[in-house]
């Protein structure tokens, strides 16, 4: 039985929730029972009970999380840790042959194998949900959490520092917005010559990003289909999702010898004031230009975690609508003069690609 179907037979959740769940997971990722407990239809000890009786496996509970061994923390190490999304949580009796493993999927046999190696003692997974892992993955580790994960605590959740910079806002004040613009996506053709200031050569043609696009079947694969489409059209870009009045980091790419100085993953940059970002997340049009703010407050973090060198003149924001609302931002410059119209062309068709390929992921999953 699929959690959803358990949820809906217990009337823990309403058929519309679970469509508005699934829908969210396909357009921001992660497991089913974060999208509930983000949108606020469970909190995190319902599912956690869920989660228990549908797997057939033992909560990790806060307690037993907080008391983690760090022997054994230590053991598993902070990069395996979070790939295997799993936390070792203590040894079970006294002969030490056992250890007591939280984790996200704890039917994942793989995982379970690498866990046994790393700690030299069979183990017993405990079932925790995802929200919850990444939080005291962060805590216990150090490690920072995707900025997509990082949440304004709900009933039931775990809250976040109140001074976390990776998830302001900021009131939209003062908004400059440019001139409408507009253009008519064309169909399949072949890309013009590089114009980035990079040798890189174009990792894949336009009419390919096309067709992986139109046929994918994960949302993963839309945004690295964008990513392998910039490699030698522009120096930067970067596909952001839209959480909480923020843009965060989903994909991107840098053409050499400039590198990210921040992990595109980790930003997170607020949609408010005036900026680039704001504006076609607005006005769910294009924006092509300098920034309408003087200041550039948004472009200059943006510029200075991409370590780009000079400060790009014109930018491009092209925004993915899923029900006339931007999902995604797609973001790309150039440093040598300003983005083509080739690029804008072709970014704005492959905005419009993708969106009717978020909308068939959705249908397939209310219908799964």
């Amino acid at each position: 039985m699929k959690l959803g179907t358990l949820l809906l037979r217990n009337a823990a959740i309403g058929l519309s929730q679970l469509e508005g769940a699934l829908r969210n997971q396909v357009l921001y990722g992660g497991r089913l029972g974060t999208n509930l407990v983000e949108l606020g239809y469970i909190d995190l000890e319902l599912l956690s009970g869920y989660l228990a009786e549908l797997s057939g496996f033992p909560m990790a509970t806060p307690t037993l999380l907080d008391e983690a061994d760090p022997e054994l923390l230590e053991k598993v190490g902070s990069d395996e840790a979070h790939r295997l999304r799993s936390i070792p949580l203590g040894y079970l009796g006294d002969a030490k042959d056992t250890v007591a493993v939280g984790m996200v999927d704890p039917t994942d046999t793989d995982a379970k194998e690498q866990l046994t190696l790393r700690l030299g003692a069979k183990i017993t997974p405990y079932v925790v949900p995802e929200l919850r892992a990444l939080y005291y993955l962060e805590r216990l580790f150090g490690t920072p959490r995707r900025a997509r994960f990082v949440r304004t605590a709900r009933a039931g959740s775990e809250a976040d520092p109140p001074h976390d910079d990776r998830r302001r806002q900021q009131p939209a004040q003062g908004m400059v917005m440019p001139p409408a613009f507009t253009l008519e996506p064309r169909r399949r053709r072949s890309s013009q010559q590089v114009t980035s200031g990079s040798s890189v050569p174009h990792a894949m043609s336009y009419s390919a990003a096309c067709e992986r696009i139109d046929t994918c079947t994960h949302r993963e694969t839309i945004a690295d289909t964008l990513v392998e489409y910039a490699k030698g059209r522009c120096d930067a870009l970067v596909v952001f999702l839209i959480r909480d009045a923020n843009a965060v980091g989903w994909r991107g790419w840098t053409a050499p010898p400039a590198a990210p100085k921040t992990p595109i993953e980790e930003l997170s940059l607020p949609l408010g004031g005036a900026s680039s970002l704001q504006s076609a997340h607005d006005s769910g049009e294009a924006f092509v230009g300098p920034s309408p703010s003087d200041a550039k407050p948004v472009e200059l973090e943006l510029w200075a975690a991409l370590g780009a060198t000079p400060e790009p003149i014109d930018v491009v924001v092209i925004p993915i609508l899923v029900k006339q609302r931007a999902v995604n931002l797609i973001y790309a410059h150039t440093l040598v003069g300003p983005p083509p119209q080739f690029l804008i062309t072709e970014l704005l068709d492959l905005a419009v690609r993708a969106q009717t390929s978020y909308l068939r992921l959705i249908k397939s999953a209310r219908g799964s």
